[in-house]
């Protein structure tokens, strides 16, 4: 303990000092990741293009009003003048420009190089990733139950596993189909054949490349193909043998896959192109229409290359918007069978019968809404554990505390008996107790989303003292990538030694506590009982247990997630792409605090309650009526000898859930008020699962509902509703400008003291009359809001600072010189036309990534000369 602790200090002091004798400024571009399987290059700030009233939307004023509509900009105004070589050539060509491209160049090309999709070869499909939903409709993804998002979310995880494998993030179909962890292997392998015939059906090669490669190979040029793609090339040439002339392919003399030489466009496979190719780099000319893979970065190799744009902006918008609605036409057709299933409503002669009234809000969530899910989860469970038994299995049924007590409640009043256990195991624990080799510790990195990757937490979960982690993690923010640096430095063998020993006594207390409450004998069936949603307390258990117990691990949950590597032996009532339900789970928990350890006699270790006494006391009213329902529609529908297939209570659980989730009433709104989660309250316990007044202001600040929650945007009102729900379920591409085409003008001034520019701006529409608008921010330079040529009262919500990923730095609000101006608060009086709001330069020196000032306002008087449309 002692010597990794002196080792990492070590290595801090080292890193410290490396960083004070460089000051060398260094900005790379950052990478996306295309759900696709390719590495797409970015320039910073591309992203930005999602929020309103970005800089490259500023049109120069020179001094007077304009009425000019501001354009994007250009892709070539991007391009750094030290990177252009060949200057009296193009840098970007359109279709009309290939059949001529040669003829400019001359006879100075020795080779041809051509990307493959979207240039050589095009998709029948509006994006690459409705290859999936064709591939969805393949008999052999038919009868597996393959969705689209299920590939897109696979070749995402198979992206994040493969740097800790080997260093690479070049993936193939291989690497990507592993991680559908519930199929078998010879079900992947007819996966990935049925992905590259279907895409052999959706391909066609586009007619102008094919004529230049023709053209060039008549010239005696050799033709190469050059792709950031997942398929290999014996794979890849199959795609282009399908769709090419005969004389065409055999024209290519050799395809560079990314995957087949461990490096992309981007970062290395240009220099191996132009090593084999034998030439000076100067003779190869490059065609792609990735602006920064196909031609910025092959540029500054000395490349001749071209940035191919089939499409003007103009025309590509339209086209996401087509898109958007060919998705969106399922909600407007009259009854599709594949969307639109039967309604049925089994439970209403209970309602009928019932005594409900007073409708209180305890009966309207618990007798109504959950107490339907319940008694088909019920029906599930025990229809699952009767078919077990007819199987000759001896089956173990074991309710995950605290979330699932109340399903074993519910189970019990449906049996008339007791329905198993109740056994205290966390997600936490089953996790950390797996940690035998490093796989292990990579398998669970790889599961982590970005956007959730926080370095505490992980460190937390591969159970690193305190000490070690807070090294670990100071060493990983010396880096400029901090999360990567901080998986590198878990694969350290004084580290791993650690977590292993560490997850070895936690799984030996694990299995005291398993071996004297399970009671179990081997050949045993497991059945694990839980709400949902991932299934990774079953997943790592078996990963962990399994061959040590010499049982069958199942788990039987009433919700669950669809993900590809979700654990090949468990099924759930209702299985969803999200999970909006954290209020039933809370309705669903026993009154206890959580796990915490278990001590070295195998006994649990539980943390103090947290929540309120009065949240279990609304929740003990909802617990009791969802039992009084149970035992209702058992008796009514016993008595009256009335049954019903599965599918109609399954059909009936998930509607009730989803009303519940997506269009509550208002009395539901006021129950849950104050509602906590005891796992993600924070450390002062403020935090609450949903807050009505948080969603006024965060709808003034966000482009659309996406981000709220549920129970958040129906208090904005069901349009609000409707629209997160269709934004979440289609993923369409809409941007800020598509929601509202109502903007609010406003004129800046932005310079130093030696020299300024004046821009007139468009901020774009939110809600409730706000409006919002991003600034560019230059070191050393002052930004003037020319208030009073537009608006004579206005309130500024706020005025941040947010780096490139548009996290916020600080809020500048304060930070205002006014002329002109009389302020009150929020509320500003434009005394006239003159009156000028000044942000101060600020100091930034420790960023180095692009900075943005982002502007939330409301017009509330308008000059008389000015117009908010």
């Amino acid at each position: 303990m002692q010597h990794i602790l002196e080792r990492l200090t070590a290595k801090i002091r080292q890193a410290d000092g490396d960083q004070q004798s460089s000051d060398k400024f260094r900005l790379d571009y950052p990478l996306d990741h295309d759900p696709f399987g390719e590495i797409l290059p970015r320039l910073p700030g591309d992203d930005l293009y999602r929020f309103t009233g970005h800089p490259s939307a500023i049109v120069q004023d020179g001094g007077g009003l304009t009425e000019t509509i501001a354009k994007r900009q250009k892709p070539e105004d991007r391009l750094l003048s030290r990177d252009m070589r060949d200057t009296h050539h193009k840098a970007q060509i359109g279709v009309n420009d290939i059949h001529t491209i040669l003829d400019d160049f001359g006879d100075s090309v020795r080779v041809l190089s051509l990307d493959c999709f979207d240039t050589l070869l095009w998709r029948k499909t509006a994006t690459p990733t409705d290859v999936f939903a064709v591939l969805a409709d393949n008999p052999v993804a038919r009868r597996l139950g393959i969705a689209p998002h299920q590939r897109v979310s696979a070749a995402a995880r198979a992206y994040r596993a493969k740097p800790l494998e080997n260093g690479s993030r070049e993936t193939d179909l291989g690497d990507i189909y592993r991680f559908f962890t519930s199929l078998s292997g010879e079900e992947r392998e007819l996966l990935a054949e049925a992905e590259i015939r279907t895409e052999m059906d959706v391909c066609f090669a586009f007619s102008p490349y094919v004529e230049l490669i023709r053209l060039a190979h008549a010239r005696g040029i050799k033709i190469i193909i050059v792709s950031d793609t997942y398929l290999r090339e014996d794979e890849l040439r199959r795609l282009l043998a399908r769709h090419l002339p005969e004389d065409v392919m055999q024209s290519i003399n050799k395809i560079y896959c990314s995957v087949d030489y461990g490096t992309s466009k981007s970062n290395g496979l240009f220099e191996i192109v132009i090593k084999e190719c034998g030439v000076p780099a100067s003779e190869l000319l490059h065609i792609g229409d990735n602006d920064v893979a196909d031609a910025q970065v092959p540029r500054k190799l000395g490349v001749r290359a071209l940035h191919f744009l089939p499409f003007d902006h103009e025309v590509a918008d339209f086209l996401r918007l087509q898109h958007a609605a060919s998705s969106l036409i399922v909600l407007d057709q009259a009854a599709p069978d594949s969307v639109v299933l039967p309604c049925y409503s089994p439970f209403r002669p209970i309602f009928a019968v019932a005594n409900l009234r007073p409708y209180a809000p305890e009966t309207v969530i618990g007798y109504m809404s959950f107490g339907p899910v319940l008694y088909a989860y019920a029906r599930f469970l025990m229809d699952e554990v009767e078919a077990l038994q007819q199987q000759g299995k001896r089956v173990k049924v074991f309710f995950l505390l605290r979330d699932a007590y109340l399903l074993s409640a519910a189970c019990e009043a449906y049996a008339r008996k007791p329905v198993g256990k109740l056994v205290r195991i966390r997600k936490f624990h089953a996790i950390a107790a797996s940690f035998k080799t490093r796989a292990d510790v990579d398998y669970y990195i790889s599961g982590i989303e970005p956007l959730y990757d926080n370095l505490q937490a992980t460190a937390e979960q591969l159970l690193l003292p305190p000490e070690v982690a807070e090294l670990l993690i100071r060493i990983a923010h010396q880096s400029d990538d901090p999360q990567t640096a901080f998986h590198q430095l878990l694969h350290d063998d004084d580290v791993l030694e650690l977590i292993f020993k560490n997850s070895l006594a936690l799984r030996a207390r694990l299995m005291r506590y398993m071996s004297k409450e399970f009671e179990l004998e081997e050949g045993d069936t497991v059945i694990l009982a839980d709400i949902g949603y991932y299934g990774r307390t079953q997943e790592f258990l078996i990963r962990t247990l399994k061959e040590e117990l010499k049982v069958d691990i199942l788990g039987r949950y009433l919700v669950a997630s669809d993900e590809p590597y979700r654990p090949a032996n468990g099924k759930a009532l209702i299985t969803s792409s999200c999970w909006d339900y954290d209020l039933l789970e809370e309705c669903c928990i026993l009154k206890e605090g959580m796990v915490v350890d278990y001590d070295l006699d195998g006994e649990p270790v539980l943390d103090e309650i947290k929540l309120s006494e009065r949240q279990y006391e609304k929740v003990a009213k909802i617990q009791d009526e969802c039992l009084r329902f149970i035992n209702d529609a058992r008796s009514f529908f016993t008595k009256s000898g009335v049954t019903h297939e599965y599918s109609i209570l399954q059909r009936a659980a998930h509607a009730a859930l989803f009303r519940h989730s997506y269009m509550p009433i208002e009395a539901e709104l006021e129950y849950f008020m104050g509602f906590q989660n005891d796992k993600f309250m924070g450390p002062d316990r403020t935090k609450t699962a949903y807050h009505l007044d948080s969603a006024w202001k965060n709808v003034r600040c966000l482009p659309s509902p996406y981000r709220l929650g549920a129970f958040e945007t129906r208090i904005l009102g069901l349009d609000f509703a409707f629209s997160r729900l269709v934004q979440k379920r289609f993923q369409l591409d809409l941007r800020p400008e598509d929601m509202n085409v109502r903007f609010s003008p406003l004129k800046v001034s932005i310079g130093s003291m030696h020299e300024s520019k004046v821009f007139l701006l468009r901020a774009h529409h939110l809600y409730d009359g706000y409006f919002s608008i991003m600034l560019p921010y230059v070191s050393g330079t002052s930004v003037k809001m020319l208030l009073g040529e537009h608006y004579e009262w206005v309130q500024v919500e706020v005025i941040e600072l947010l780096d490139s990923a548009r996290s916020m730095c600080r809020n500048v609000s304060s930070s205002l010189d006014l002329e002109e101006i009389n302020r009150e608060g929020e509320i500003y009086q434009c005394l006239s036309q003159a009156s000028v709001a000044t942000i101060r330069p600020v100091d930034l020196q420790q960023f180095t990534t692009p900075q943005y000032y982002h502007m939330v306002f409301r017009p509330l008087v308008s000059r008389a000369s000015s117009l908010v449309l």
